[in-house]
């Protein structure tokens, strides 16, 4: 457990779990000038950002322009930004990749569902592009003979996870900002419908605001009520329902080869999987998806 603080002192800002969304929250607030502290129960960024492929790409995935899509396309354009802004308080490269994104079609399932992602995208006024295949086999000659045609998204683009959750730590230290390790949140204190803190592992912890970013554990998390009731009643806190889902994928490399394999260094996406190339020549490919709860 690192401290800025001692660890009974109440805190501006509280944000449990350690990985990318919560790390970036801590460091905005802590840039803001706001007192504020990032509990994890193990160690920074070791679950899901650890494992994740990196991929930043809400036009290969989204099915419609809700508020959460557009949510992710705003987070997404602000990388650039983002990235240079890590590099000059920590002197880290997040590795930051704009080749863009192929989605490839090869059945005619596969093809529906791209034509009608291309048509709604095309009319929100969003960037993407058709390509026959020769086009795409133009951009990364190793693709299979069977395609089809792809879609490519030029702002769809990648990220070095791992880096990136080292470039935010770095950053944390300057904002001094308060990181925590090995502390576990057990519950949310709520008094008078309002949540005052958090119940942790190591003690009670108060915090003007509590932001929860631990992932699939979110709703988890219990609330821990007072008998005493505002004025005129008012709704209680409620936790969003967050469902895990279990992924692998496999990591091959780093070898040569598969620099001259996807020789531009486009993310491939289909229906059943995608390639992601990283610099240095390792290879991610996957992944599965299984509901098996906690």
């Amino acid at each position: 457990m690192r401290n800025s603080k001692d660890f009974a002192d109440s805190w501006d800002v509280v944000v449990v779990g350690g990985g990318v969304i919560g790390l970036a929250i801590a460091r905005e607030i802590g840039r803001r000038g706001m007192s504020v502290v990032v509990l994890e129960r193990g160690k920074m960024g070791e679950e899901a950002s650890h494992a994740a492929a990196g991929m930043l790409a809400p036009q290969s995935e989204a099915d419609r322009a809700d508020e959460f899509f557009r949510l992710q396309c705003a987070s997404r354009d602000l990388y650039p930004t983002f990235a240079e802004e890590l590099r000059e308080e920590t002197g880290q490269d997040i590795e930051l990749d704009q080749t863009g994104t192929l989605y490839l079609a090869f059945t005619d399932e596969d093809e529906e569902e791209l034509e009608k992602r291309f048509i709604w995208q095309t009319r929100a006024g969003l960037q993407v592009e058709r390509l026959t295949a020769e086009n795409a086999r133009l951009l990364e000659p190793a693709l299979s003979p069977h395609l089809r045609f792809a879609l490519k998204f030029p702002l769809d683009w990648q990220v070095e996870n791992r880096r990136l959750v080292s470039a935010l730590v770095a950053s944390l230290k300057h904002y001094r900002v308060g990181r925590w390790e090995g502390v576990a949140a057990m519950s949310l204190r709520v008094e008078a419908n309002r949540v005052t803190g958090v119940e942790t592992s190591h003690g009670f912890l108060g915090a003007g605001k509590v932001v929860l970013a631990a992932g699939a554990w979110t709703s988890r998390l219990p609330f821990s009520h007072t008998s005493e009731e505002p004025a005129g009643g008012g709704a209680r806190p409620q936790h969003p329902l967050i469902e895990p889902v279990r992924g692998q994928m496999l990591c091959f490399g780093p070898r040569p080869s598969f620099l001259q394999l996807f020789r531009h260094g486009h993310v491939i996406y289909t229906p059943r999987g995608y390639v992601v190339p990283r610099r240095g020549g390792r290879l991610l490919v996957g992944a599965t998806t299984e509901s098996v709860g906690f």
